[in-house]
């Protein structure tokens, strides 16, 4: 693996994702003390529904760039090109005809979901740019196959950073100006996409220009051979949706705005954590394809296995202290709540992040199914596990008095019992080794985890926080030192040396400069 290649676009994801959570960051606070907590909800839900028209996309460009990576590593050319045309004209189609069921839905929203009389007006604006948007990025995903085909990730996260950055600024400039409206937020999301589009084009004329697309090269057994793949991502993206993805429209349905408006809050975060863990896992997915498409499975294995180790690496020390530090966090972030909703939204928040607390430590496993196009058994399980949790989940809400916390709890904890007992077994048999393969390496990340939980936790009972300055006098300290304290026990000697080397040359090379 290209270890230079690999380091900056991990560090520029990372940036990426950080300019995303201090958007988050400083806005939430202001749109829910201006406009309400069922207000604030109701963006979450728009984006919620969004991914649910967006599954059906996933049918034929969840394995585009499978596909073409594959081809164009094995020279031809002409096929690559058969493939990216094909998904191109496809995606046109379904770009209209995702339109024409939006506004539908849009116009029928108050006969859909529980929307407050007052607010209709705003959440059919933020629905409608919400879907403006979905198209819009339907229409740029063929143009991101470019940066994956040459693995220069790297260059689609400085394009992201740019587009945050514009983002930012347009939020920052109509939240100071004008009263403040939910669907600014899907407004800045829409003006992102559409810069994020204009400089895909570039990027894949500039990085791939063999790359063609033409509807002469339309294939309709390349549409075949991806939807016959891609079925199972739809079925397993539908399958995930019912696992973690109704919680919002349940809680609507079932409780009401005010509680769905709470778990929107507690979901901020986790659902940013969930972002940065897919995207880094991507990171090694060009990568992966090479070395599966060359037959070179013992050295796969090393970079699965590397892979699990770097994100844990970076994903660890964050998470634990979002348990651990997040009562303060969120009582400082959020001043306008009352200490039992502190409490209610801490809770959620460690309830939504039970998925990812586990998945941090194997996330990349998920990438192997796409890899070696054996998509069968993990989309079974994920949709046994979803029918399950929703059904456990509504049964709850119906028999019992938990409610939010039966919507939050019930299907992270199925998802936790995927992950431990389905995905490593799983990954292990798609690249036919011993099913323990991958088990040993998972472990020793937990392992390190729950140590670093356990460290934090001791440390917040002894420890009073009354400011930000207090905050970050407690968490930078507790960072470095978590960091340091997994980079000695996740990585061999070996690996060490050379990350440290990585490192010392970068500083040297910086201080000549």
């Amino acid at each position: 693996m290209n270890k230079k290649r690999l380091l900056i676009n991990l560090i520029s994801n990372i940036i990426s994702f950080t300019l995303q959570l201090g958007i988050s960051f400083i806005l939430t606070p202001i749109i829910t003390e201006k406009v309400g907590d069922a207000a604030y909800g109701f963006i979450g839900l728009a984006n919620n529904f969004v991914s649910y028209a967006n599954i059906f996309t996933v049918i034929i460009n969840s394995m585009a760039s499978r596909f073409i990576t594959y081809e164009m590593t094995k020279g031809k050319i002409e096929k690559a090109n058969k493939y990216l045309s094909s998904v191109f004209i496809i995606d046109i189609i379904m770009s209209i005809v995702l339109g024409l069921i939006s506004v539908v839905l849009i116009i029928n929203i108050q006969n859909l979901i529980d929307v407050p009389e007052k607010l209709t007006l705003d959440v059919q604006i933020t629905f409608s740019l919400a879907f403006a948007n979905l198209i819009l990025s339907i229409m740029s995903t063929i143009f991101t196959i470019a940066t994956y085909v040459k693995n220069r990730l790297e260059l689609e996260a400085i394009r992201n950073i740019i587009g945050n950055i514009i983002r930012a600024i347009f939020l920052i400039i109509v939240f100071s100006l004008c009263t403040p409206k939910i669907y600014f937020i899907p407004l800045g999301a829409f003006i992102m996409t559409a810069f994020v589009l204009i400089a895909n084009v570039r990027i894949t004329k500039d990085i791939a220009p063999e790359l063609k697309i033409s509807k002469k090269l339309y294939d309709k057994e390349c549409i075949k051979t991806l939807t016959k793949s891609g079925i199972w991502n739809f079925i397993n993206n539908l399958s995930k949706t019912l696992l973690t993805g109704l919680d919002l429209l349940i809680t609507n349905l079932f409780i009401g705005a005010d509680a769905m408006g709470l778990l929107s809050i507690a979901k901020t975060i986790p659902t940013n954590v969930e972002n940065l863990l897919s995207t880094m896992a991507n990171i090694f997915s060009p990568q992966f394809v090479i070395l599966y498409s060359k037959h070179k499975i013992k050295e796969l294995i090393n970079t699965v296995n590397f892979s699990t180790k770097i994100i844990a690496l970076i994903m660890i020390v964050p998470v634990a202290g979002l348990i651990s530090f997040g009562t303060e966090f969120f009582t400082l972030w959020l001043p306008s709540k009352t200490f039992e909703e502190i409490n209610q939204i801490q809770i959620l928040s460690i309830l939504s992040l039970l998925p990812y607390i586990v998945s941090i430590n194997n996330y990349t496993l998920f990438v192997l199914d796409i890899t070696t196009n054996k998509l069968r058994r993990p989309v079974i399980a994920t949709a046994i596990m979803s029918i399950a949790s929703t059904v456990t989940t509504i049964i709850l809400l119906v028999t019992t008095n938990l409610g939010i916390y039966a919507v939050a709890g019930v299907s992270s904890i199925y998802w936790c019992i995927k992950v431990i007992f389905f995905n490593n077994i799983n990954a292990a048999k798609n690249l036919r080794v011993k099913w323990n393969t991958f088990f040993k390496q998972f472990l020793k990340n937990v392992c390190c985890f729950l140590i670093i939980l356990v460290c934090y936790i001791i440390t917040s009972s002894f420890i009073k926080v009354d400011s930000w300055w207090q905050f970050f006098e407690l968490v930078i300290p507790a960072g470095l030192i978590g960091y340091m304290f997994v980079f000695c026990l996740l990585f061999n000697k070996s690996e060490k040396k050379l990350i440290s080397y990585k490192i010392i040359s970068k500083i040297k090379n910086v201080t000549k400069k």
